[in-house]
Formats: structure tokens, sequence, C-alpha cells
């Protein structure tokens, strides 16, 4: 259904800082690529969100372009070079090195109010005041979700193909019905933190 051709690069910045750039594209004729930007400083976490992002994409029938940074600064750097043509999705790991995912989310959301952004945080993550901020930031914002991940591959792909199905249709119900998309809102945070709190 989908040609696709793969290359995962290292790139050594001016400042001395390494950033990964992944492109993955989807060729659907006669259709728009769109960048999708991934901030975490684990290789790993990145090719792993990757993965979840294409699959999302192939359902979706969207090409994209994905870029993945290892710190949030450079991610807003990114952001702020790209005028023309910022990312359609920015999905950012809550604990990184120079700029934090909430701080890179804050500084996105005010250069673009109507990106979409997803705020990923480690299973074993143990700052709860972080956690909290994040997840309210997330709530008060039907554009950006919140999510924790897990040590299971799949059930991170689940979970996040999940939330950027929930933050773009959330996106879609509070442009069409603001009044009514404010009494139901809540996002599948909520339910992830109440699992959290079970086990």
């Amino acid at each position: 259904m989908f040609n696709q051709s793969q290359t995962l690069q290292l790139y050594t910045r001016t400042n001395g800082f390494p950033f990964w750039k992944n492109l993955d594209h989807y060729i659907v004729p006669d259709s728009k690529t769109s960048t999708i930007l991934i901030a975490d400083e684990e290789l790993e976490v990145c090719n792993t969100l990757s993965v979840a992002v294409r699959q999302w994409a192939q359902e979706e029938q969207r090409n994209v372009k994905i870029i993945a940074f290892e710190n949030g600064q450079q991610a807003i750097d990114y952001v702020q070079t790209s005028h023309q043509n910022p990312p359609f999705l920015a999905i950012l790991d809550l604990r990184m090195p120079k700029m934090n995912g909430l701080q890179s989310a804050q500084r996105i959301n005010q250069l673009f109010p109507q990106m979409a952004i997803i705020i990923t945080a480690s299973h074993n993550e143990n700052d709860e005041q972080l956690i909290k901020q994040a997840d309210s930031f997330a709530n008060q914002n039907s554009h950006i979700g919140f999510i924790i991940r897990t040590n299971s591959l799949h059930l991170l792909k689940v979970t996040l193909e999940s939330e950027i199905n929930e933050v773009f249709s959330g996106r879609k119900q509070a442009q069409e019905n603001p009044d009514l998309f404010r009494k139901f809102q809540g996002t599948l945070s909520h339910l992830l933190s109440k699992v959290r709190e079970t086990f």
C-alpha cells in the first residue's frame, strides 16, 4: 500500500550537541507531507515512538517526515526556524536535559498555539509534581496530550496512537463546539494516571 524508505543518521550541530534526524516518508499520491518532531534523549525511545507514529500515519494515509532531537532546547530551536512549515505534531519527553518536555511544550504552545503536542513520561518518573504539572497543562489545552510510557513496546505503541487520535479529535471537537467540548473534556492521561495509581 505504501512505499517506504528510511534513513537514520547521526548529525552534529555546530554547538557540539548531537541530534538524530529520522526521515520516514509514506508515499500517498497528491498528499502533503507532515513533519512530526520527537524530542527524547534516548535513541531507543525515539525509534519506538517513530514506529508508533508511522503506524498511525499508515492508518490515516498521511505522508510523514519524522525529525528527532535529544533535548527540549534543540526542539525549540528547530520550531523557531520552521515558521513557513512548522511541525504537524511534537512528541516531547518530560525528562530531558537543557529544557524538559513541559517547558518545551509551553514554549512551543506560545509560538504555535494550534500545534498538536504530546508529552510523554517514563513509567518510573519519580517527580510527581512535574507529572501533575504536565498532566494539568495537557488537560487545559485540547491540542495537548500526556501519556505515561511503559516498558511494553506494544502497549506504548497502542497508547501513543490512541493519544494522537485523542488530541486530533479533541482539537476538532473544540473547534466545532467549544462549549460542549469544555463540558466533556478529559484526556487519556487521566485514565493512565488512575491505572498508574492502581498499580
